[in-house]
């Protein structure tokens, strides 16, 4: 019965930010690079050359521009949801679903804030990391208060 109950919160630990992930693409969706339509010829002219790798910062940029939205998008998306799983995995008494729901959270939050972390400024960096240590010391310390009252004879 142990290993059905850490099979199913394993896998809703691993499914939860995977939904979200595809959820946000499937309403915006992730960027993909532009290969290059044709290479270079070894006998370009340093116009061409020029041209070429113009072309080519173009496309980076473009991309750069647009992974930059969509993992804005994924963070706004799964911080909240993340938070929701956080607390309901709290609140509920089925063990299994309880933690799949607490650690894919955790997870959604992490996920969403891993692909935009370089865009953040500190102060948002170090209020969000402050949030998130607050409410996990909070569920931590109401699943504890839980625990004793049940135990309590």
């Amino acid at each position: 019965m142990l290993a059905r109950q850490i099979a199913i919160g394993f896998g809703i630990a691993i499914i939860f930010p995977l939904l979200i992930h595809y959820g946000v693409a499937t309403f915006h969706p992730a960027p993909k690079f532009e290969s290059p339509i044709a290479s270079l010829a070894p006998n370009a002219t340093p116009d061409e050359r020029k041209e070429y790798f113009a072309q080519q910062q173009q496309r980076q940029k473009n991309y750069a521009e647009a992974a930059k939205e969509f993992a804005r998008v994924l963070v706004i998306v799964s911080t909240p949801l993340g938070l929701a799983a956080i607390l309901v995995g709290s609140y509920l008494s089925f063990q299994a679903v309880g933690t799949g729901l607490i650690f894919g959270g955790i997870f959604a939050i992490s996920w969403g804030y891993w692909s935009y972390w370089s865009y953040l400024d500190d102060w948002i960096r170090f209020a969000s990391l402050l949030a998130g240590f607050a409410i996990l010391i909070f569920v931590g310390i109401r699943r504890a208060a839980r625990t004793n009252v049940a135990n309590t004879p």
